[in-house]
Formats: C-alpha cells, structure tokens, sequence
C-alpha cells in the first residue's frame, strides 16, 4: 500500500478510534456503579475475614497455605481495601474510591476493615479506575477468595491457551512455539493466578493479543486495527494496575510487523516504510486508547472530589513521582538505561531461564548452518517493537525499578519477540523439534543424516 494512503488511513482510523473510545466511557462508569450496587459488602468482608483465618492472606504477607504464597501480595491486598469502601453511594465509591487505612501494609489493614474495625486514616486512590472490581465485586460476594483465585487459573489458562492458537495462526507454528516456550520460562504466568489484579491484566494481554493476531492476518484492515488497538488500551486502563502496560501494544506491533513483511526473504525495500508506519501507528493507537481513558478518569476524579484542585495536585504528583520522582523508602539510581538493564537482568532470574539458554543455543546452531537464508535487515524490523518496551521502562524510570519484580514480564515478551524474529527472518524450514536436533548434532558432532536415494 503506498505511504500517502496508508496515511490517510491513519486520519480515518483515528477519528473512528476516538470516537470508539470516548463512547466506552459511560460504559465504563455504568458497569462499576451497577457491579457496586449489587455487591454484597457484608459476605465480601466475611470471605476476606475467612481468607485470613485459614491462610489464604496474612498480615505479613506471606500465608500459611503454600500454594497461595508468592506474588505481589501488596497488590492483592490494595486492591481488597479498594473492594470493600464503604462509601454508601456508589458512584462516589467507583470514581471518587478511598482506602480506610494509611495505606503502609495494606495487607493487615484491609483484615482490620474487614473485621469492622474503623480507623479515621483515609488515603485517596482515585487515580486508577479499579475496574478490576467489577469482577472481584460478584465473585467475593458468592466464593471465598480461594475459590474466586481458582476461577483465576481456570481464566488464565484459557486466556494463554487463547494467545497461543492466535499466536500460531499469525505468525506460524515454529515461531509461536519458540516465544511461548521463551515467555512462559521467563515471566511468572504460570503461578499469577493468585494475585487476581495481576491475573486480570495478564488474562486482557494474552486474550487481546490472541483475538489481534487472529483478526489482523487475516483481514489485514488497517482501520479495524487502529480502532481494535484504541479499545483494547481503554479496557486495559480500567482494569490494570500499571502493571505491565507495554506489553499489549508491542505484542500488536510485533503481529502487525509480521504480517506486513511476510515472506519471501529477503524483504523488498518499498514494504519497510508502509510496515512500520502500520505498526507504529498501531502502537500508537493502544496508547492512545490508554492515555485517553486515564484522562477521562482523572477529570471524573477531579470533578467528583470536594477539594478539586486538591485532588488535581495528588494526580499529578503521582505521575511526576512514577516518571523520574524519588521516594525516601525506596531509592533507585536515576540514570538512562538503568531501568532497562534492570529488566533484562530480571527476567533471567527464574530457572526457566536453563530452558531458554537451551533454545537460544540451538537457535544460534540453526542460523550458523542458515547463515546465507538469514535476513538480517528483516530481524531488526520484526525485533523493532521491542524498542516499545524500552521506551515504557525508560519514561516510567521510577515505577519500572520500585516494582521490577512485576514490570519485567514486558521485557520477558520482548526477549521472546526477538527470538521469534530470528526464526521468522530464516528463510529455511524449521520446528522446535529440529532446532533441538541441530543442537545435538553439534554437541555430538553428529552429521546430520544424507537423504534417501
């Protein structure tokens, strides 16, 4: 497609994007008022009461239930306190949401609400839309929080299961295999069931992901990814944490990315700039999307509170702080690239990381023995949305290194983007199962069997 039409495209896309976006606004709103309405606060606190008493949570945040220990426990226990205000009108409690508690181990403070033990400390958390209530509302009104973090596996292993077929269906099943190999071995997936606000993020990332890599190929409609993108970041903001948003954006970018330089190898020089422009623009729409729902939250944050300018301040304090601010408790090094250096090295700290020295090594044999078939200039472009990531980790300095235990899985995707790369810019035939092979024949120096006659 030529430059100047795709161009044109982006006006469209973009008007219908926001368009798009801004109507699911009052959605947003409507959902958490009616989720609060309904809720059954007294059997919410009954189940966080239970969830202590039998280890389920623990003030310390470590529970005396194996099973349920790990994770960012902080964050599972913010998001309870945030779940059971008790503000009496329910549109103050979902867009004006305040935390009993001076917020310092939120762990032990939402048991002591839960008991009915009121304190006069309140901490505003407004800044977010805690869309992830509409979901914990319902279910800690019916099943215990056990119960309600099985339900969370179940979701996300379908979720996961969902993103893999698309992921196949996109970009092939030697690729897909190789990231998803590499993305499971270096992020926390498999056990994220018990945090359910970290469950829920990462479920949206791998179902939008999958529905993206299943719509685009396909249809390849660049107005309709624009506008899929825009709305996929707007869910995202109302139900995310600030946990991994760069995730989702790079991972369309890498499909779009994909999809635009298909083979054959190597790539003609005219497809560079209409793949780049689609996936940038892409991106650009997720965060557009993003951005204009945190904004919209914010306005109703303002607008609802009794103290606006007040309020206003605590917001933007709040971004100046996550940016490049200081926290006395927490002190990190300021300093370019640290942040991404930072996540690199996080990533590699789980023992999936033997798995992934496995395949990188057998990755490396087969592109030895394929040298000639490998596209170099295609490699770079389809590892190029990883510079995403990057540029998240290095604009958020502040929050990237405070919370490395969590935002690394955006560096674990882009680990696994760039070995998919490498296989998709090797114009020579390949599976997981062959790449292995390669791998033994060199170690053994075997020769690799001569054909039948």
């Amino acid at each position: 497609m030529p430059v100047k039409t795709l161009l044109r495209r982006v006006m469209v896309a973009s008007f219908l994007a926001i368009a798009a976006v801004l109507a699911v606004q009052p959605l947003f709103v409507g959902s958490l008022v009616i989720a609060r309405q309904h809720a059954d606060l007294p059997a919410i606190r009954a189940h966080i009461t239970q969830a202590f008493a039998g280890g389920v949570l623990s003030a310390d945040e470590k529970p005396r239930q194996l099973i349920h220990r790990g994770g960012h426990q902080f964050t599972e226990c913010t998001g309870l306190l945030v779940a059971i205000d008790p503000d009496p009108d329910a549109l103050t409690a979902a867009l004006r949401p305040v935390m009993h508690s001076r917020y310092v181990g939120p762990c032990g403070e939402v048991e002591s609400l839960a008991k009915g033990i009121e304190t006069a400390d309140r901490t505003d958390y407004a800044r977010y839309w805690h869309g992830y209530r509409v979901y914990l509302w319902p279910m800690l009104s019916v099943f215990s929080l056990g119960e309600t973090r099985f339900v969370n596996a179940v979701l996300l292993l379908a979720a996961t299961l969902y993103f893999f077929v698309g992921l196949r269906r996109g970009i092939g099943p030697t690729a897909a295999g190789l990231f998803f190999v590499v993305l499971l071995s270096l992020t926390d997936i498999w056990r994220m069931w018990n945090i359910t606000t970290h469950a829920l993020s990462m479920m949206l990332i791998l179902f939008g992901a999958g529905l993206f890599a299943r719509l685009y190929p396909a249809r390849r409609n660049f107005t309709l990814a624009i506008v899929v993108a825009a709305l996929f970041g707007a869910v995202f903001n109302y139900v995310d944490f600030l946990i991994n948003p760069p995730m989702m954006p790079m991972l369309f970018a890498f499909i779009v990315m994909t999809t635009e330089l298909s083979r054959p190898v190597p790539i003609a020089r005219t497809a560079v700039a209409p793949a780049l422009i689609a996936a940038g623009f892409t991106a650009l729409a997720w965060f557009g999307g993003y951005g204009l729902t945190w904004a919209t939250e914010w306005a109703l944050a303002v607008w609802m509170s009794p103290d606006a300018q007040q309020q206003g301040l605590s917001i933007l304090k709040q971004i100046t702080l996550r940016l490049y601010g200081v926290e006395a408790d927490s002190v990190v090094p300021m300093y370019p690239l640290v942040p991404t250096l930072t996540m690199i090295l996080q990533s590699f700290i789980s023992v999936g990381s033997v798995f992934v020295a496995l395949f990188a090594a057998a990755t490396a044999v087969f592109l030895r023995a394929h040298w000639s078939a490998f596209d170099g200039r295609r490699f770079l472009l389809l590892s190029s949305p990883t510079l995403i990531a990057m540029a998240w980790f290095e604009i958020l300095n502040n929050h990237t290194q405070t919370h490395s235990h969590f935002t690394y899985r955006s560096e674990s995707a882009a680990i696994a983007i760039v070995f998919a790369a490498a296989i998709l810019a090797t114009d020579a035939p390949v599976t997981l199962q062959s790449l292995l092979a390669h791998l033994w024949r060199a170690i053994t120096r075997r020769p690799a069997h001569a054909p039948a006659a």
